[in-house]
């Protein structure tokens, strides 16, 4: 098991933190397909000792996800990516289906311990959002036609993938609700996750677990990392309070999962992956302007999950 982190901003700094608290590998935000910005990168982290491993966030598939004009096109794409990452020793590309593009909150300046602040999603005051999803479309896609639309879009992207030797990492839905502003959701479950696989059997075809969309959802997640473990690609690590239609995320140390027990079920289930802290709390100092990536309180949950790597 191995500790990853995205660095917000992607800079020589905040590399260097990381590398100081003990990150093995990082995981990149889509630069585009760009060619010498993977390999720019790729220098700069190896030039702090660690590995570019991941790639996640703001990977275009909106128009994959619903079939809108253009969605060939972005499967093109997405393949040219997975070629990317291949050429630059990379292991996981980890994608969602969220209709909406990407996770949704209703507030970022919940107060949490010590002043320091988090999101919220409250079903009450959804319409509001701010994170930086880019929303779904007018027409909503019926739920069956999301999973025929994943199917497809399984059956042609995993031949490059198997080929390239890349992972796809499928994220749970984020609120994992059934249905948000009329539009059906699909990935909010721990049987929609085994559907996933069950639709395209493949070593590329594996999963991104992570524990704080799914316990708003009801699951047990220490459960969940047993049950799903051998399809288990890449682990993010957060923690929550609250369910599905009301939820603040905390500290990681300090919420509703039981943080060390999860640790200790996917080592006994010897995952292999990397896991690395998701969102975390802003701190005294920073400017939220990206709530749940500023660096600070990530940096403290790189700590407390490379204990627990270690306790387990």
């Amino acid at each position: 098991m191995k500790l990853s982190m995205i660095v917000n901003p992607f800079t020589p700094r905040n590399l260097q933190w990381a590398a100081q608290v003990g990150v093995d590998e990082i995981v990149l935000t889509f630069p585009g397909l760009d060619r010498h910005a993977f390999r720019e990168a790729r220098r700069m982290v190896e030039a702090e000792g660690m590995k570019l491993t991941h790639l996640e966030r703001k990977v275009p598939h909106l128009k994959m996800v619903h079939r809108l004009p253009g969605w060939e096109q972005q499967m093109e794409d997405f393949k040219s990516l997975i070629r990317l990452m291949a050429e630059n020793e990379m292991k996981v590309l980890c994608y969602n289906w969220m209709p909406d593009e990407d996770w949704q909150r209703t507030s970022s300046e919940v107060i949490e311990r010590g002043g320091s602040r988090v999101t919220e999603f409250n079903l009450a005051t959804v319409g509001r959002n701010v994170t930086d999803a880019d929303g779904q479309p007018s027409t909503p896609t019926p739920a069956a036609e999301l999973w025929d639309n994943l199917e497809r879009f399984l059956h042609t992207i995993l031949p490059v993938a198997e080929e390239a030797g890349i992972q796809l990492a499928l994220h749970p839905d984020d609120p994992p609700l059934p249905s948000l502003l009329g539009q059906e959701r699909i990935i909010h479950s721990h049987a929609a996750l085994q559907r996933v696989i069950n639709l395209a059997p493949s070593t590329s075809n594996r999963l991104c677990y992570c524990v704080g969309s799914l316990h708003p959802a009801g699951e047990n997640v220490v459960s969940g990392v047993e049950e799903l473990a051998p399809h288990i690609a890449f682990v993010h690590a957060r923690n929550v309070r609250g369910k599905a239609s009301h939820f603040v995320e905390t500290w990681h140390d300090n919420g509703e999962i039981d943080m060390p027990a999860v640790i200790r079920a996917l080592k006994n289930h010897r995952f292999e992956g990397t896991i690395r802290p998701d969102h975390a709390p802003s701190m005294a100092g920073e400017t939220n302007d990206t709530p749940g990536y500023e660096m600070l309180g990530r940096l403290f949950a790189a700590g407390y999950l490379r204990g627990l790597m270690q306790a387990a």
